[in-house]
């Protein structure tokens, strides 16, 4: 394929990209649910409202274990006859074999997709650019297209910037008109993006160790209190109804001084009056970032969610992290 394609591996800050970049997500896998029972089934499963899903719109939900920990969040969606879903390929096995434990008995099927490709476009013109490709644009009430066998997700956080899933018989045509109107570059451009606007980034040391509340999908709407009975919805509800939660997602910044964090590290805050060091979060995600930055994302005590406040890497306190 003759293309004018540059390859990027500078990974910006939302609001330094000023030019279209498209990447290759491989960490993320289509997840496909059919069977006349998949509705209800995956209603009994998952934090919302199954019945809820059209053609028109994607959903944020996430998949919990009795106590409310999420093993993973996803975005899914309807394709014709059955449901598909993006989730974090280092959660696909958990995750499978925790949804298919109770399917015995109903006629349903859930499977990894094989025949898609996962990419993720971002920057000033993604919108007039995949308007130009596919001839259809989003209306303001729409944020899912299907279009020939191609899928594509509006996500409008930190910026606009679109989830495409390609199918095989598509690919050629795709990649071709890609190459020649945006720059590519690596898919730590879109965990930076999902970093920003502190969509929790799942992975196996993250699955099933935080209740839904605490990881911030609340605010993403992904859960749904008035439905009928779903697993972990009694602790779920609970905690909300308590107002116990204390923590949130948030972005922290900070200088690069090559030294890789740890997922699942404590981060630290220092305080100047009493000198006490306080462990007030864990690292949940990170990515290096131009110029010799990194970004993390940390589920963190909200009280000490301060813009003033500095915070340090246990692995090296020398490195101080602010609020981005």
């Amino acid at each position: 394929m003759n293309s004018n394609i540059v390859n990027n591996t500078i990974i910006n800050l939302s609001k330094n990209l000023s030019y279209n970049v498209f990447m290759e997500l491989k960490s993320y896998s289509l997840i496909c649910v059919t069977g006349i029972d998949k509705t209800k089934y995956l209603n009994n499963q998952f934090t919302i409202d199954m019945n809820l899903i059209d053609q028109y719109k994607y959903k944020i939900g996430a998949h919990c274990n009795i106590n409310g920990k999420v093993w993973t969040s996803f975005l899914i969606f309807q394709y014709y006859d059955c449901y598909l879903y993006v989730i974090q390929s280092s959660v696909y096995q958990k995750h499978i074999h925790e949804l298919k434990k109770y399917s015995l008995f109903s006629q349903v099927n859930i499977f990894k997709e094989e025949n898609f490709r996962i990419f993720g476009l971002s920057g000033p013109n993604g919108i007039s650019l995949l308007k130009n490709f596919f001839l259809k644009n989003f209306s303001q009430n729409r944020s899912l297209i299907i279009i020939n066998k191609t899928i594509i997700l509006k996500i409008n956080k930190p910026i606009d910037r679109f989830l495409i899933i390609v199918h095989k018989s598509q690919l050629f045509n795709f990649l071709e008109f890609m190459n020649k109107n945006a720059i590519f570059t690596d898919s730590k451009q879109w965990l930076g993006l999902d970093i920003e606007s502190c969509f929790p980034v799942f992975n196996d040391k993250i699955s099933g160790q935080f209740i839904l509340q605490s990881l911030g999908l609340k605010k993403w709407n992904a859960i749904d209190f008035n439905k009928g009975c779903y697993y972990g919805q009694e602790m779920l509800c609970k905690y909300e109804n308590k107002k116990i939660n204390q923590f949130i997602v948030c972005t922290l910044i900070g200088k690069n001084y090559l030294h890789n964090p740890k997922i699942f590290e404590y981060i630290n805050y220092f305080d100047n009056q009493t000198h006490d060091i306080y462990n007030v979060g864990i690292v949940l995600a990170w990515v290096s970032i131009y110029k010799n930055k990194i970004l993390l994302q940390v589920r963190m005590k909200k009280k000490f969610l301060k813009n003033k406040n500095i915070f340090l890497l246990s692995s090296n306190p020398n490195i101080k992290f602010r609020i981005f």
